[in-house]
């Protein structure tokens, strides 16, 4: 029974090491960073485009979509308010989708132009 918990606190002990040793000596083993990017800004953006890149054909299908609305409404005044909120509400998820690549470059670039001064 003493040799188990030997055994036991052995293999404990080996998992607590093997990840600090793994993450402490990933240089030695040759594992880099696995999505090329150096700071918070970099993984903002490469985030948001993956966004962009996935969210513009989803956004034309929603447009397409939007359409089909307005011609299924066949003269129906409801029918046509909702399908005119429908295309109103996409138009405006269009316009944060695209608009959020800007505002993360005016918020880089005010963190860039913050952090002049701060490292020289």
């Amino acid at each position: 029974m003493k040799n188990l918990q030997k055994i036991y606190y052995i293999i404990l002990a080996s998992l607590l090491v093997v990840p600090t040793s793994l993450v402490f000596g990933a240089e030695v083993f040759g594992v880099g960073n696995p999505i090329g990017v150096d700071s918070i800004q970099e993984l903002i953006a490469l985030i948001l485009n993956a966004v962009v890149m996935i969210g513009t054909p989803i956004a034309v299908l929603f447009l397409i979509y939007g359409g089909f609305k307005y011609v299924m409404a066949k003269g129906n005044q409801n029918k046509i308010i909702e399908a005119n909120q429908y295309l109103m509400w996409t138009i405006v998820g269009i316009v944060v989708l695209l608009g959020a690549n800007l505002l993360a470059e005016i918020v880089k670039g005010t963190i860039e132009q913050l952090g002049t001064g701060i490292i020289n």
